[in-house]
């Protein structure tokens, strides 16, 4: 009989980790859709030539599209881990 031993430390900290990173990515990703909505929803105001609105408008875009940019370089990230021939 072969004995086998589990680090539970260990396969709790990965399960830990890999909690709290969805958690993280999904949360990015959910509240750039938000963001960007936002944006949408002031596009009318700001083309009449609200100043706030556009102000609002821009500053939307611009966190809706850097927290696209964490999600897609997360993304990336993990598919460099995964596959086997790219050099690590």
């Amino acid at each position: 009989m072969i004995a086998i031993n589990i680090d539970w430390n260990a396969f709790l900290l990965v399960f830990i980790a890999a909690i709290g990173f969805t958690t993280l990515i999904v949360g990015c990703f959910s509240i750039g859709v938000r963001l960007l909505t936002n944006a949408q929803n002031l596009s009318p105001k700001a083309r009449k030539g609200n100043q706030t609105a556009q102000t609002a408008e821009s500053l939307n875009l611009v966190g809706a599209y850097l927290l696209f940019a964490v999600c897609i370089c997360a993304l990336a990230y993990g598919i460099y881990l995964i596959i086997p021939f790219l050099p690590h």
